[in-house]
């Protein structure tokens, strides 16, 4: 039940408002926290790539990501389509999603078919291409960036049509979980996008506190805070931004310790990339800062 939250401006549009940042978004990930990750890094095999990854692929060249920038100014994000029917959620012989990220970052982009695209088209060129062969894919929402233009993307393989495919507007505050975008009747994606929008309003008091007004926004599990009840079926789940650490609930989730694993906040100001990341497994939650200039 992993939920992002982001808002970006033009150049023409920062200049009239308190922020410095083109670009604010903050992204919790939840996953069992027994499947092997790691945080933000450069990949060794795909050195333009800065990004987490998933492990759990033996071969490192079939591993993915959900979250993750490169320096030419492009980002994207996946969250999973939460399917009514949870023995729709996963079918053999489908590509894994996490490859929808990497193969956007590469240095050289190219569409799931293996087709290489010019830097220039590739935002919207990638999306087609993901779009027209969907069907590969279990559920998901793909989010596609470049920072430069600025232009967003977003494509999904699910909804009402059964796949959309559209461009998102600049300058307003958007919220995605694990529904098609901008679902407001998921309380988490209502509530959040009013309490990030409030939190943006720190962004002229520093890095610092922007940052850490965005983890206290992530990092709320109302309902589930209060008075100490936690979730017991996965549909709870679509209440809570950050989701407290359980073991199997009613509904799909298969046994096993899940929660929210990481909190990530993303910030632009001219052409630097800040990168925080906040980790809860083994009790770690500290914060890491990393930065990445643009070129």
């Amino acid at each position: 039940m992993c939920i992002v939250f982001w808002r970006l401006l033009d150049s023409h549009a920062v200049s009239s408002t308190n922020s410095p940042y083109r670009l604010v978004l903050a992204f919790n990930r939840d996953e069992y926290f027994d499947r092997p990750t790691r945080g933000f890094h450069i990949w060794p095999s795909q050195s333009n790539i800065y990004a987490p990854q998933d492990l759990r692929p033996l071969d490192e060249a079939q591993r993915g990501s959900w979250l993750g920038v490169n320096r030419q100014g492009r980002l994207a994000l996946l969250t999973n389509f939460r399917e009514p029917d949870a023995a729709l959620s996963h079918h053999d012989n489908m590509i894994s999603r996490g490859a929808l990220v990497r193969d956007f970052l590469l240095h050289v982009p190219v569409t799931p078919g293996g087709q290489t695209l010019a830097n220039k088209e590739s935002v919207w060129d990638y999306a087609q291409g993901v779009f027209d062969e969907r069907q590969s894919y279990d559920g998901f929402n793909l989010v596609l960036f470049d920072l430069k233009a600025p232009e967003v993307v977003y494509v999904t393989n699910r909804g009402a049509a059964g796949g959309e495919i559209k461009r998102i507007e600049s300058g307003c505050v958007v919220g995605l979980s694990n529904s098609t975008i901008d679902n407001e009747s998921w309380p988490k994606v209502r509530l959040g996008k009013a309490a990030f929008a409030q939190a943006m309003e720190s962004a002229a008091d520093g890095e610092r506190n922007v940052i850490e007004a965005l983890m206290q926004v992530m990092g709320d599990s109302h309902p589930f805070s209060t008075d100490r009840r936690m979730p017991q079926t996965v549909e709870d789940l679509a209440h809570c931004i950050f989701v407290p650490e359980i073991n199997g609930l009613g509904g799909g989730l298969a046994k096993g310790l899940y929660g929210t694993r990481t909190t990530d906040v993303i910030l632009l100001s001219d052409q630097r990339l800040t990168i925080a990341e906040r980790e809860y497994s083994q009790g770690s939650k500290g914060v890491k800062v990393t930065r990445l200039d643009i070129v």
